[in-house]
């Protein structure tokens, strides 16, 4: 694994750094806090040191020129460790701490706005107050590099010392912590969070014009037009989604007790942010490099506390959290501050771009190179179409004193689907078997390779599978190897208790099953590696894994606290195994796990729709298309299944199905009653009008990659492929043309 490590590392630095990389490695639960955890990427940079700049050396805004790339200058204010990044052909700039104040920030504000590093205080129950380099006494030490600089930082008042390393290369701007410089002297306070150059690339109002990329979901924007006041917040969102050792799990409003009126807002599937000025063809994507599974992506507009844009990574050290007393809630409690802070690297990676790619399709062409370039997208993968068809095998519902077997689609039901869809045509497919064990989808954990007695047993499956590899059809069974089931399972022990040491609990606000339980990371890596082990010797192979692709937590086990960094090393571990020995594809993988998946299922094509985004960008479909298969959420639950059968379009995205052969009636009384609608007779033609679209599409665009794509006006978006194929893609309702192309309303037209 410690190969695997220099994957999060950053990019080659020029030839006078060599970077000695340490790291530790755990399995399973042998690693608590305190010790060095996954992730770690602790730095020693020999550098060549170079004396003070001259002079007269070029400046821009007081700061002096320090070093420079192939590209771009960077400059340097000592006072406030700010930074420039000047594009050396245009002479256009980004800046770090702002350059026109506009006198209607507080103090703090001011101080944050000017700051290269921005961190927040726990002091007891507080844990709001600011540290930064303009309102504290703060001391220092700067040493200057060939293409860059060290700033050793120390503030005497709160005892708190790091050293910030900031380099120029070829691939961007590198801006680090390491681990081991970071100290905390006084044990009166602690640091909670670090940001680094939280101001990078700002802008006043609407004196740029461009936006602000952020990851909700598949990509959205934030124009940096004048909001006039209009939001109070902006964008805050952990990478890799909520920690659920701090936090419950989510409330939601139901219609009746039963429907879900509110869907979770979409999570961070990849660590980055950017921000464009487009005017001045100038912009940066920036990548979490280390520090990532404890860390927010934020991206607030003017009117939200300031009136300047930015976006930046802001890193969690320590977080404070109730401790109950007793188990009656009512009775009172503690707040404490988690004993140890985060052990890692914290690291962001500036990617900048100029020109004609200085938009967000150049941002996503950068992250796809970046994550090749590290190892962490797979060259070789089969990206010829699919159409996904998922089936549903049995639930349960609730019957006298237990529960009885509701069975939806047998093994043989699949072949006989395969068949139907074969006679029409249809044959490049791609499914996922759920609900196909013992005990149905909601018998969970998957310990052995067992089928269900009515869905036809493990004969019948294993049948199912050999018929679907003579087609040529990829079937794989699924595997949700986060989740146990206290109700069909004994869930005493192994499983996931939050930092406050209560168990946590999901709730699914359904009859039959009303919790899950999450199983450790230790005790996910014995039963997956142990199901894997059985299914490999029976000669199965194709393997779906969901749970431990997109969630993360920190927790405590046995009298021991474990981070998410802790975490996301076991997973990582284990998915590294299970890969080695099946065909594995991962359900909404986390971008940190793309390395071990064949295809990524579930793509995101919305955003949560958040009031303050001004547009919704498929920027993850950019970046991976042409590079690896992705397949969307189901189009049975889409209510407007025109403008997704257009989305799929625009992005190159294979569709998904989820069908059963029964009428989804019948799962009325079981946990699985929010599939309302799937009967294969039902969605037969859809399937069909799909592939032979979608099909069509893919064969003109099979092995390119999106190069440009631009949102036009009017509604048509025109997407550019690498291979010079064109699509617009119409999404209002009239006519309309573009670049000489005449698209028909909700419509699209290939050219080239």
């Amino acid at each position: 694994m410690v190969t695997k490590k220099k994957r999060f590392m950053c990019m080659v630095l020029s030839t006078a750094i060599v970077a000695q990389i340490s790291s530790s490695v755990i399995a399973g639960n042998t690693l608590a806090a305190g010790s060095d955890p996954a992730y770690t990427s602790q730095v020693l940079l020999e550098a060549s040191e170079v004396s003070a700049p001259a002079a007269n050396a070029p400046k821009i805004n007081d700061h002096v020129k320090i070093a420079e790339s192939t590209d771009y200058n960077l400059y340097f204010l000592e006072d406030d460790l700010s930074i420039i990044v000047e594009d050396k052909k245009t002479g256009k700039y980004m800046e770090s701490a702002i350059s026109y104040d506009d006198g209607k920030s507080n103090k703090t504000w001011y101080a944050a706005m000017k700051s290269a590093l921005v961190l927040t205080i726990i002091s007891g129950n507080d844990d709001t107050k600011q540290a930064d380099l303009i309102t504290d006494d703060v001391t220092k030490d700067i040493t200057y590099l060939e293409n860059g600089f060290r700033a050793k930082v120390k503030w005497k008042k709160y005892g708190f010392g790091m050293e910030l390393i900031v380099q120029l290369t070829d691939e961007g701007l590198s801006v680090r912590i390491p681990d081991s410089s970071i100290v905390e002297e006084n044990e009166n306070f602690f640091i909670g969070t670090i940001s680094m150059y939280p101001f990078l690339g700002n802008s006043y109002l609407d004196d740029k014009e461009g936006y602000i990329l952020f990851p909700d979901g598949n990509g959205g924007l934030i124009y940096l037009n004048d909001k006039e006041g209009t939001y109070s917040t902006g964008f805050s969102s952990m990478i890799y989604g909520k920690d659920y050792g701090f936090e419950d799990s989510q409330v939601i409003n139901l219609l009746w007790d039963r429907y879900e009126m509110v869907t979770e807002a979409e999570q961070v599937i990849a660590p980055i942010f950017g921000i464009a000025h487009t005017d001045d063809k100038i912009a940066y994507l920036g990548v979490v490099e280390d520090g990532a599974m404890r860390a927010s992506i934020e991206a607030h507009p003017n009117g939200v506390n300031v009136n300047y844009n930015r976006a930046f990574a802001k890193f969690v050290l320590r977080r404070n959290y109730t401790q109950p007393t007793s188990n009656n809630s009512t009775s009172g409690s503690l707040h404490l501050t988690e004993a140890d802070r985060t052990h890692s690297d914290l690291a962001v990676r500036y990617l900048f771009l100029s020109g004609d790619d200085a938009d967000y399709a150049g941002m996503a062409t950068a992250y796809r190179d970046y994550l090749v370039n590290n190892g962490e997208l797979k060259t070789s993968l089969d990206t010829s179409y699919d159409t996904r068809v998922d089936f549903l095998g049995t639930d349960r519902e609730s019957w006298l004193m237990g529960t009885r077997g509701v069975t939806m689609t047998t093994a043989d039901d699949i072949v006989d689907i395969y068949d139907d869809l074969e006679k029409s045509g249809v044959t490049d497919l791609f499914s996922v078997y759920k609900g196909w064990q013992d005990g149905g989808i909601n018998d969970l954990p998957i310990t052995k390779y067992d089928a269900d007695s009515k869905v036809g047993g493990t004969g019948d499956v294993k049948k199912a599978l050999s018929n679907a590899e003579s087609r040529g059809i990829s079937l794989y069974l699924y595997d949700d190897a986060l989740r146990i089931n206290p109700d069909e399972h004994n869930a005493t022990f192994n499983v996931v208790k939050r930092i406050n040491k209560r168990r946590f609990t999901e709730e699914t606000y359904k009859d039959v099953y009303e919790q899950m339980l999450f199983l450790t990371p230790a005790r996910s890596t014995k039963l997956l590696n142990g199901f894997v082990n059985k299914y490999t010797k029976k000669k199965g192979s194709n393997l779906a894994v969901a749970g431990i692709s997109n969630a993360l937590f920190s927790y405590t086990y046995g009298g021991k606290t474990y981070t998410r960094f802790n975490t996301a090393e076991s997973y990582e571990t284990l998915l590294d195994n299970v890969a080695e020995k099946t065909d594995l594809v991962l359900e909404q993988p986390f971008s940190y796990l793309w390395h071990d998946t064949e295809a990524f299922l579930d793509m995101p094509m919305y955003t949560s729709s958040f009031m303050f985004e001004d547009e919704s960008v498929p920027f993850l479909s950019l970046v991976l298309k042409g590079v690896m298969p992705v397949y969307s959420e189901y189009v049975n639950f889409e209510a407007n299944k025109t403008e997704f059968f257009l989305k799929l379009v625009e992005t190159g995205t294979f569709p998904s199905f989820y069908v059963t052969k029964e009428n989804t009636a019948d799962l009325l009384y079981t946990n699985s009653n929010d599939i309302y609608s799937a009967q294969y007779d039902v969605y037969k033609d859809t399937i069909i009008s799909y592939t032979n679209s979608l099909k069509e599409l893919n064969s003109k665009t099979e092995g390119s990659t999106i190069v440009e794509h631009d949102i036009l006006g009017n509604g048509i978006t025109r997407v550019i492929y690498s291979n010079g194929v064109k699509v617009y893609v119409n999404y209002s309702q009239d006519t309309q043309s573009a670049d000489g192309t005449t698209v028909e309303g909700m419509s699209y037209k290939i050219v080239g």
